[in-house]
């Protein structure tokens, strides 16, 4: 008698439905993965901004930019080469990431505040629970620090 090589269609058919049962579970763990990355990125980088614009307001007596009511925009598809980039760096001594879906936003407010937005690209996605989609520090000139998230 002879054996046969191969495969059956059920049991063809027996792994196709388990690896449709693995994709369709794993794609939202993905997509909660992805949120909760990004989330972070965004909570560090303005805890950063905020930190070093305490030590240029010490180092300056201003925040950075000095002018009140300048603002600085860093988008998420802006050249690592962009001039803002450079002046924060070398006001700030830190870096701006681009390309990480994440916009920045740095503001010297009037009265000796300086407030800073890390946002999702266009607020295109939430970056916390409850469709967050961008976080907000503000630093004033006695080094209080106060961050809120914002729908």
């Amino acid at each position: 008698m002879r054996k046969n090589a191969g495969f059956t269609l059920i049991e063809l058919m027996v792994v196709v439905a388990i690896l449709g049962i693995l994709g369709a579970t794993a794609m939202p763990l993905y997509n909660t993965w992805q949120q909760r990355a990004y989330g972070s990125e965004a909570a560090i980088m303005i805890k950063r901004i905020l930190d070093a614009q305490v030590i240029y307001f010490l180092e300056n007596d201003d925040f950075f930019p000095e002018a009140d009511g300048a603002q600085i925009f860093i988008f998420h598809n802006d050249s690592p080469s962009k001039q803002e980039i450079a002046d924060v760096k070398n006001a700030l001594k830190i870096l701006i990431p681009v390309g990480h879906f994440l916009d920045f936003t740095i503001t010297n407010m009037p009265g000796l505040a300086c407030m800073a937005t890390v946002s999702s690209f266009q607020g295109s996605y939430a970056l916390f629970k409850g469709g967050v989609t961008s976080i907000t520090g503000i630093v004033d000139d006695t080094g209080k620090i106060d961050i809120q998230q914002v729908y």
